[in-house]
């Protein structure tokens, strides 16, 4: 009955519901299985670049920061306080330029921020975000780090020169050596997230 129902219907009648067959066979596919077309603006994906540099130059300066710190606790040890206060010296220097990749960080996640809506699927704006607050998250770190780093360095030369016990070093150099663990995970953490980002 069925394919006499069928024989009954025009050629033409026949062709466009099977047209009309695949053209709705065709939407289901797209809409519901094919995962949407990502896209990431182009403003976005230069500011990850430069971040990403910038955030490295932060972790190598606290890593070298921390190692000179060792050096001029040995120096305090064995009392070379001149070379000591050379050191002191370079670091309150490389103090300042972590202070300015900071600034030159957050200009970079600022435009990142703003290209958000953009991003599409949703799922990769969500990693992109979660990437973003790790970096604001270091920088927080980095601030507070550079605040003890600071302190000590006060301490150590006045030390040296006579005019304080230094009676808070040892806490300091926990401290600092806390701050700047946290700073790598940090980075680390966004730099897994953003591979994570990559792969939505």
């Amino acid at each position: 009955m069925i394919s006499n129902f069928y024989s009954k219907i025009p050629k033409r009648v026949r062709i466009l519901i099977l047209f009309i067959f695949i053209i709705l066979l065709a939407y289901f596919v797209l809409r519901f299985l094919i995962v949407d077309v990502k896209n990431v603006p182009e403003d976005f994906l230069r500011a990850r670049q430069e971040a990403s540099l910038i955030a490295q130059d932060i972790v190598t300066i606290s890593n070298e920061s921390t190692n000179s710190l060792g050096e001029i606790v040995r120096l305090d040890k064995e009392r070379k306080y001149t070379e000591a206060l050379v050191l002191i010296s370079k670091e309150l220097e490389r103090n300042r330029q972590a202070r300015e990749r900071a600034i030159k960080l957050s200009v970079q996640l600022e435009t990142m921020a703003k290209n958000l809506a953009e991003i599409s699927p949703a799922s990769a704006g969500q990693k992109a975000l979660e990437a973003i607050s790790s970096e604001t998250a270091l920088i927080s770190r980095l601030i507070t780090y550079n605040d003890y780093l600071t302190q000590l360095l006060e301490i150590l030369r006045g030390k040296f020169l006579g005019k304080t016990d230094g009676d808070r070093i040892a806490e300091l150099i926990t401290k600092i050596n806390d701050e700047a663990r946290a700073i790598n995970d940090l980075n680390q953490k966004f730099n897994d997230t953003m591979n994570e980002f990559d792969l939505k």
